[in-house]
């Protein structure tokens, strides 16, 4: 199965190095989301996870495309209000990854014409981080699948339990953040995910 980490500002960043201690080696691609860190701070933290194992394309830096730039990194993932930049983007620098999140079928398919590699389509299920919006559920995560070429992971609230579900909605992938950061045993989930859910 094709899955994201995502980190989570919410938790120190200390204890996210503890946990992905145990589970880096399963993880495909991390996003390092902070977006009230400085860049200061958010170069300490990617040294860090290089120092961990995780190689300059397995990270992807959430927002901040001229320093995942300039760090080398392996691609930038945007917000919606971005979207203007991803053409620009691609065109300038064609063999990083870009991606992006997206809340309808217009805006991924603008994403899938100017170029992205994949984007996030959610929130899917109900999830903590977004208590007062309900799940957009598995048919609106099907309806952006059936109707757009590019790669569509399904990100909120997706768990070793539900993540089958998205794949047969038709997204390529999924994007995990609680499954993994809120687990008590990380690398046995996050093994799942690397294997495919059963």
């Amino acid at each position: 199965m094709n899955w994201h980490l995502i980190t989570d500002e919410q938790i120190p960043f200390h204890i996210q190095v503890r946990t992905l201690k145990q589970c880096a080696k399963e993880v495909e691609l991390l996003h390092v989301r902070n977006q009230h860190a400085s860049l200061q701070r958010l170069r300490q933290q990617i040294e860090h996870l290089l120092r961990l194992g995780f190689t300059k394309q397995q990270l992807i830096l959430n927002y901040h495309a001229e320093a995942a730039i300039a760090w080398g990194l392996g691609g930038v993932h945007l917000k919606e209000t971005q979207l203007d930049q991803l053409q620009t983007l691609k065109k300038a620098h064609p063999n990083m990854t870009i991606g992006a999140s997206v809340h309808d079928k217009s805006a991924a398919q603008y994403c899938a014409d100017q170029g992205a590699d994949y984007v996030y389509a959610g929130h899917i299920f109900d999830t903590p981080s977004k208590q007062d919006i309900p799940g957009r559920g598995l048919e609106f995560l099907q309806n952006i699948a059936s109707h757009v070429t590019v790669p569509i992971y399904a990100i909120g609230g997706v768990t070793n339990h539900n993540a089958m579900q998205c794949l047969d909605a038709g997204a390529q992938g999924v994007a995990v953040m609680s499954a993994i950061w809120h687990s008590d045993s990380p690398k046995t989930i996050a093994r799942q995910f690397a294997k495919g859910v059963q």
